[in-house]
């Protein structure tokens, strides 16, 4: 019986992206089920708009990976080259898939190029809900300069969220949607115009960054008066805040995963171009923006068990010396206002990131080690008090949810 040729893709990326890396371990997950090769492509967009493209293995320009590799199919991440250039460089007729919806290309009908993208509903649902927990009645959604689709349609699911709620949702002014250099300048007329206190969601984190620029010039408390999420969850702006920025996290192996399975599809059968995809968000990473509690000593603690429970030996004695009280007195306070004890907001911090380590691929052993348990029996019990599931059954479902 002949072995059935294998496919060879490139995967094109724009140099010194920071979602890559995750991006592509979905990609090869899925590469190595569908029996694909993968060629690396970086794409440089130089100022003066000339691009330049630097491929793994090896080097060489575009064309000549086109003539000596001769792909199947193509993945394009995160806008790092439009559909035109693409056709101009010969690729026309290459089945591609584009994570993200490319910017200025039609977004629906047979010339909207095929494209895995976040689901706005999810996102929006998420962070609605994460902001009602401080039971504010005024709410807004904070659009990415000019509004593009994917922004505009967070901010409408957003709004109907606030609505269903029964809450006031104050609509950012379409006079203001044009292109803004400075996001806080963009910024600040709206966030002085509506009422405090109130939750923002912001369309991604660097407009969730401008914002909270705006609240510490305009001497506002966060997350008292106003409170804030963004979406994306990238570290290097979510971590370095002040206070840390709280965010909807993107399934980044998801999308890749969904891109490669589109695209195996479409190379097979190429008179059957597949419809795209929007995959859901994943969960949010609550930072101090939307550590609403009464008191602030539990929301200090709870951002330090975030940032530190993961960490060898790791336990309750050191978040009772950062709160600054006697056991018995920290214990009492924690469990009254935060609703459970100091040990279990520790075991659920690990639980969340051992949780995103097995979605990514990475073992139960390597989770259970890297997230602080003692043990992988511990981990396992842990783990199945807080899901009801055994770690193999419930990647076993999320694997199986994200191939579906």
């Amino acid at each position: 019986m002949a072995t059935r040729a294998r496919k060879t893709v490139f995967i094109i990326l724009p140099q010194g992206g920071v979602n890559e890396i995750r991006v592509l371990a979905g990609v090869q997950d899925m590469a190595r089920a569908k029996r694909f090769d993968l060629f690396v492509v970086e794409c440089l967009k130089r100022k003066e708009g000339a691009l330049q493209f630097i491929r793994s293995p090896g080097g060489g320009t575009f064309q000549e990976l086109l003539e000596s590799a001769r792909p199947d199919g193509i993945i394009v991440t995160f806008n790092a080259i439009d559909p035109a250039t693409l056709r101009q460089l010969g690729c026309g007729s290459i089945p591609t898939v584009f994570i993200d919806r490319p910017i200025g290309a039609a977004s629906s009908g047979r010339t909207a190029p095929v494209s895995v993208f976040g689901e706005a509903e999810s996102y929006a649902w998420l962070a609605a809900h994460e902001l009602f927990r401080t039971g504010f009645d005024d709410y807004a959604f904070l659009p990415w300069p000019e509004n593009p689709d994917w922004s505009r349609e967070r901010g409408e699911c957003f709004q109907r969220q606030v609505a269903e709620a029964g809450k006031r949702f104050h609509p950012f002014p379409p006079s203001r949607h044009g292109g803004a250099a400075d996001l806080v300048t963009h910024l600040v007329p709206f966030l002085d115009s509506i009422p405090k206190p109130c939750g923002l969601f912001a369309a991604n984190d660097g407009v969730g960054e401008a914002a909270l620029r705006v609240c510490a010039m305009r001497g506002w408390a966060v997350p008292q008066e106003v409170a804030m999420i963004g979406v994306d969850n990238l570290g290097f702006i979510c971590e370095m805040t002040d206070p840390t920025l709280s965010s909807v996290c993107r399934d980044l192996e998801g999308d890749g995963r969904a891109a490669a399975e589109l695209l195996a599809g479409w190379m097979e059968s190429p008179r059957r171009r597949p419809a795209s995809r929007a995959t859901p968000a994943l969960r949010v990473e609550r930072r101090t923006s939307t550590f609403f509690f009464a008191d602030r000593r539990i929301a200090h603690a709870m951002e330090f068990i975030r940032l530190h429970a993961c960490e060898e030996g790791f336990a309750p004695p050191s978040v009772v010396r950062e709160m600054g009280l006697g056991r018995t007195q920290a214990d009492f306070l924690f469990r009254r206002v935060a609703g459970r004890s100091i040990l279990h907001a520790i075991h659920d911090a690990r639980l969340t990131r051992a949780q995103d380590l097995l979605r990514s691929g990475k073992s139960a052993s390597y989770a259970a080690d890297t997230c602080g348990f003692g043990s992988i029996v511990d981990f396992s019990r842990a783990f199945k008090r807080l899901t009801g599931k055994t770690v193999r059954e419930w990647t076993a479902e999320v694997r199986a949810e994200s191939r579906g």
